[in-house]
């Protein structure tokens, strides 16, 4: 393992180099960090993210892939690498897009509609398996790639926030799904 260490170093600094790159972190309703999600979008459109908790520990990862028509495929699996779950983003006429959660079973897990606003703005709203509201998310970004966002329960309660820098290109941005709606 030890000889391999140099040429994996090599071969990612490498990709980083043609690859864009951004950082969100996740705060709770106290502002505490509870997670931060770091994104890389690699030439061909591919973003792979990996998240981490509060600690710095990998929890999981999410790599999505864009389809043809402005839709997106995305995979999470969890921090030892098994699929924990799908998602599937499709753009639709009454919301910007449709985004649809399945677990690992491929079992209906959620979904999310995402609406565009002015600029960079988007608001999301996040239901269950059974078609009930859970939360709620928006977002404002600026032109040099930094963005604010903040989340609220299903009640209208603020839950937390997140702030993010870097840019990582027109990917069609899956919205990552609260608690308890990715399974």
């Amino acid at each position: 393992m030890k000889a391999l260490l140099p040429v994996l170093l090599s071969f990612a600094l490498a990709s980083m180099l043609t690859a864009q790159t951004c950082r969100e972190v996740v705060r709770d309703a106290s502002g505490r960090v509870v997670q931060t999600v770091e994104r890389q979008k690699s030439a061909g459109g591919t973003e792979r993210a990996v998240i981490r908790d509060a600690s710095g520990r990998i929890t999981g990862t999410a790599t999505t892939r864009p389809n043809s028509g402005g839709s997106a495929q995305t995979t999470y699996r969890d921090a030892s690498g098994r699929m924990a779950g799908t998602a599937t983003t499709q753009p639709t006429t009454g919301a910007s897009s449709r985004t649809t959660y399945r677990d690992a079973s491929g079992r209906m897990a959620g979904s999310a509609d995402t609406r565009n606003g002015s600029g960079t703005a988007t608001s999301t709203t996040y239901r269950d398996a059974s078609g009930r509201l859970t939360g709620s998310s928006t977002t404002s970004g600026s032109s040099s790639g930094s963005f604010s966002g903040t989340q609220r329960d299903a009640s209208g309660r603020l839950t937390g926030g997140s702030t993010g820098s870097g840019k990582c290109g027109s990917v069609t941005r899956t919205p990552v799904p609260p608690a308890g709606v990715k399974k």
